[in-house]
């Protein structure tokens, strides 16, 4: 396989369009890696006192979201669009919060093997094994060790973010490819546990379908990010398990059903 480097180009297209950066971290920011868990407690707890969160518990879901979201958006842009691969290992990088709240990622290397005809499957595989095994996962271990939340949130907080990068996103003219929806339903149903370190896809079920009164299909999470608990957030999220009002006019309306 050969070595694929991202021209000036797509490399400044995801500065622009995503949290990726090539300027140092500030600092007085916070740094967040994935060498220990006891780092990780320090984080969680200046993060708890910024977001004056009621529990430690809230502030994993909100670091969790934007710290995935940070994340995911270049590397899987890049993958499917450009059709170069990102280490997204957390030993070749980390994710930098600002003291005015902005999540960004840095990379120590934006490289990675590129793929030879017939074997871009492999080389996907490694690409999502070092985004999901090799950092998401640690983090998601780290996080519930720390403060006791459910993982399955903090999955679901990632594959909201999945879902609306391949359904919303990529689905622009701009960024048009032949692999969207072969590169979605791989990752949010047929890849294998290992995948992400664990016998088995932790998108997989990660969302129920509900059909309305007017026949319209709408995409809602199983759990609660905890965002409504916070002080001044909105009282639900669009895709919000705990809606009872709107009866989920603002949801997700999906574009693709996998069975």
């Amino acid at each position: 396989m050969a070595l694929q480097m991202l021209n000036d180009v797509e490399l400044q297209f995801l500065i622009n369009n995503s949290a990726l950066t090539n300027e140092a971290a500030a600092k007085d920011s916070v740094l967040i890696h994935q060498e220990s868990s006891g780092k990780l407690s320090t984080v969680v707890d200046e993060l708890t006192e910024r977001l004056q969160s009621p529990q430690k518990v809230i502030t994993a879901a909100q670091l969790s979201k934007n710290y995935s979201f940070a994340l995911i958006v270049p590397i899987l842009y890049s993958m499917t669009v450009f059709q170069k691969g990102i280490d997204a290992s957390s030993s070749n990088g980390f994710v930098e919060l600002s003291k005015e709240g902005v999540y960004s990622l840095h990379l120590k290397e934006i490289s990675f093997d590129g793929f030879v005809p017939g074997e871009r499957n492999v080389w996907r595989d490694n690409i999502l094994q070092k985004l999901f095994k090799d950092n998401l996962t640690l983090l998601h271990k780290s996080l519930s060790t720390i403060t006791k939340i459910p993982e399955s949130i903090l999955w679901e907080n990632v594959a909201s973010y999945i879902y609306w990068l391949y359904e919303s996103r990529l689905q622009q003219e701009d960024a048009a490819s032949p692999f969207t929806n072969e590169d979605f339903r791989y990752i949010v149903m047929d890849a294998p546990g290992s995948i992400f370190g664990k016998d088995y896809n932790p998108f997989k079920n990660c969302f129920k379908f509900i059909e309305k009164e007017d026949k319209t299909i709408v995409r809602i999470r199983k759990t609660c990010c905890l965002t409504y608990k916070l002080p001044g957030s909105p009282v639900f999220c669009g895709d919000c398990r705990l809606n009872p009002v709107n009866k989920y006019d603002t949801a997700c309306k999906p574009t693709h059903i996998f069975e």
